[in-house]
């Protein structure tokens, strides 16, 4: 009679090996993914959207948002400069200087002799630089005060954006212009929306506010380590009478004068 044994019988080896087919499993993987996609384009096709009340309030669609996520990403990320002003100088982006330079260049030598007597500045040649005749004296109370005055007011936002971008300080900067402008009623300033003088005479410029620009950009090009001394406008005049920006000796003191006469410490 045998007997009832529970016992299992032994194994050969070291045991069974788990294998896993992976080409099978990576066929249901995938099988299953693109049942789950294909069921959430159903649902997603006959699911009606409706957006949250705000939205409808202000009539704010998601495409709409997504655009002006972009618009605020790309006006943070790159400056755009952009000015709209009336009459002469029209519509402006961006910076022109070279365009038609050639015919501006041709115009400023055949019209020198009669500018020279009627501006306070002498044109020695393409990118000197700006000079005051020597024959005439200047006097800060020879400006017109309403005419400077509608100048600054004119000029303001340029000469703070030019101190934010470039490092040029406002009130040296906006003392320069009237200086080599005459408050904008010079013959190169009304003719060719030249505001600084023989420094910025070889550029063709189709509004003021690209000068501007033009002599912020040479400034920096020219003299870099004046961007050292902008935070305080006296310092920055000072060394900038050390660079060879003006043969003028008496420049930085024409710069304070106009600087202290119409208050223009306060820009």
């Amino acid at each position: 009679m045998s007997s009832y044994n529970s016992t299992p019988a032994p194994r050969r080896g070291s045991g069974r090996v788990l294998t896993i087919n992976w080409k099978l499993l990576w066929r249901r993987l995938r099988a299953y993914v693109g049942q789950l996609f294909t069921s959430l384009r159903h649902k997603a096709a006959n699911t009606e959207y409706i957006p949250p009340a705000w939205m409808q309030r202000f009539r704010l669609t998601w495409f709409r948002i997504g655009l002006m996520a972009l618009a605020v990403f790309v006006f943070t990320q790159k400056q755009v400069d952009f000015t709209v002003s009336m009459g002469k100088e029209g519509l402006a982006i961006g910076h022109s200087e070279g365009r038609h330079s050639a015919a501006a260049a041709a115009g400023l030598a055949a019209n020198s002799s009669s500018t020279a007597s009627m501006s306070p500045l002498t044109v020695s040649g393409i990118d000197a630089a700006p000079t005051t005749t020597a024959n005439k004296t200047w006097d800060v109370n020879a400006l017109d005060a309403a005419t400077v005055r509608a100048y600054v007011n004119r000029f303001e936002r340029v000469a703070k954006g030019e101190e934010i971008k470039y490092n040029v300080p406002a009130p040296a900067n906006m003392a320069l212009a009237i200086l080599y402008s005459e408050a904008g009623q010079a013959t190169s300033a009304k003719r060719d929306n030249n505001h600084f003088g023989t420094f910025t005479a070889d550029g063709y410029y189709e509004n003021a506010w690209m000068n501007w620009r033009a002599h912020s950009e040479r400034l920096n090009k020219r003299f870099p380590k004046l961007a050292d001394n902008s935070v305080n406008y006296q310092q920055w005049v000072a060394a900038l009478a050390k660079t060879s920006y003006s043969s003028d000796r008496k420049l930085a003191d024409k710069i304070m004068d106009i600087v202290e006469r119409f208050n223009l410490d306060r820009l």
